[in-house]
């Protein structure tokens, strides 16, 4: 078993010292270290630092800010933590789920997870309902509209093919495919002659 120490900057302004000294007196196997965005969730070095991790192993971090400035990417990264069987350690923060009050910790941003989760859930749900209620039509259009009112229209009327398509609401290109799919011959088109009484 190992423990994997990661520490980060987001600008060569900023010094690494601090954490990495930190990170001495807790003690560590090996350490990766980067200048990048805390919000980006693809990061080079820590990417290696979670690839070289096994159960059991430790992955000891600062403080939280410096693993992920976004609550989701954290969630996501304690959720493979656990899944993994992995000891994390945060020594500004105080946390080590290798104690009671770790495993505590763990179990308390797991239930935040999923009721994130559930919330999103309930969310779309309710608006998936009141659009309903207020009569949206929801998922895709139906695929052939008002297709046997287009062909009759064609067939039946002297109407230009642009209008027929304005006045259903399709493309162009959609009142051709529809007359195809029924095999009529639309180039040679033979006008609707009215009788006068």
């Amino acid at each position: 078993m190992k423990t994997i120490a990661y520490a980060r900057i987001s600008t060569h302004h900023q010094q690494l010292d601090a954490q990495i000294s930190a990170l001495q007196k807790y003690g560590y196997d090996q350490i990766y270290t980067e200048q990048e965005s805390g919000r980006k969730t693809k990061r080079i070095q820590l990417n290696l630092a979670l690839s070289s991790l096994e159960p059991g192993d430790t992955f000891v971090i600062f403080k939280l800010d410096r693993l992920s400035r976004g609550t989701k990417h954290l969630l996501e990264l304690i959720d493979f933590f656990a899944d993994n069987n992995i000891n994390f350690v945060s020594i500004q923060n105080n946390i080590d789920t290798g104690t009671p009050m770790g495993k505590f910790f763990f179990t308390i941003m797991s239930a935040f997870a999923e009721m994130e989760a559930d919330l999103i859930r309930e969310r779309v749900i309710s608006g998936l309902d009141a659009a309903k209620e207020r009569g949206v039509t929801l998922g895709r259009p139906p695929k052939n509209k008002n297709k046997d009112h287009v062909i009759q229209q064609f067939l039946e009327t002297n109407l230009s093919v642009a209008r027929i398509a304005e006045l259903n609401n399709v493309s162009r290109p959609t009142v051709y495919r529809y007359l195809k799919s029924h095999d009529i011959d639309y180039k040679n088109r033979v006008l609707v002659v009215s009788e006068n009484k």
